[in-house]
């Protein structure tokens, strides 16, 4: 840095509030302005005071959004020199949010945040587990039902549209920003190790227990976790011993 650009800073250090707001002001309007700003017309400063005064529905669309794109920020580089690239997603509905690929081998990646709730991490059973273990929710974000014909029937069945089916995804990245307050902060397990839903096991559990502590179904580490989805090892969630003990689960 020059010594110009240093006695520079040291001028803005020394004004008042009001010029360094209007300083502000004009670096904004004589800068480029960001793609989005552009596209809609408006600053982003009125982009983000417009998100402040949002629901909370739409807060956590942000925050999820947000997650995604430290995903793609943070999280890819890292596992580009083993070979995995990240592939374009064509435009629809689909039940992941990542697509990665390494020597013809393809691995889907849905991303989620961390659930808050009352604007606290949702904790996973406090009383049962004193351990620091919160909830992610699985399930998508849009509500609905589709009519599915049945074969041989006349009619069609209903089904909900939210759940996730087993398949559906390989990889669940989940972002711990609301209990680490880190964006760069992922816990990841393979899809089919979850929950499932007790009264259809083809479904995922909408409320999952998700660590700060690595274990041997959770990992910060994305690679580790590519490594034991391609390993096919069979494992579930909530399966150790003591856990078990603390929900009454008898041993399979």
């Amino acid at each position: 840095m020059t010594e110009s650009i240093e006695a520079l800073k040291g001028r803005i250090d020394a004004a008042t509030g009001d010029e360094k707001l209007a300083l502000a002001r004009y670096l904004v309007e004589s800068l480029p302005r960001h793609p989005l700003e552009e596209e809609w017309g408006i600053d982003s400063d009125t982009i983000l005071s417009a998100i402040r005064r949002s629901s909370d529905l739409t807060r956590r669309g942000v925050r999820g959004i947000i997650a995604e794109a430290v995903f793609d920020r943070d999280v890819l580089p890292n596992i580009a020199p083993l070979g995995w690239k990240a592939v374009s997603i064509p435009p629809g509905d689909w039940p992941y949010d990542a697509l990665l690929e390494k020597a013809g081998k393809s691995v889907r990646v849905q991303i989620k945040l961390q659930r808050l709730e009352a604007g606290v991490p949702k904790r996973y059973y406090p009383k049962l587990f004193p351990e620091e273990l919160f909830v992610v929710e699985v399930q998508k974000t849009r509500s609905g039902r589709k009519r599915v014909g049945l074969a041989g029937a006349t009619e069609g069945k209903d089904l909900a549209t939210r759940p996730y089916r087993f398949g559906d995804f390989d990889i669940l990245a989940v972002n711990m920003h609301p209990a680490t307050h880190r964006w760069s902060d992922f816990r990841y397990t393979v899809a089919s190790w979850l929950l499932p839903r007790q009264a259809d096991s083809s479904l995922i559990e909408i409320f999952q227990p998700v660590p700060l502590a690595t274990s041997a179904v959770w990992t910060d580490d994305l690679a580790i976790c590519l490594e034991w989805f391609l390993g096919g090892e069979k494992r579930r969630v909530l399966d150790e011993p003591h856990i078990k003990l603390k929900l009454g689960i008898k041993k399979s």
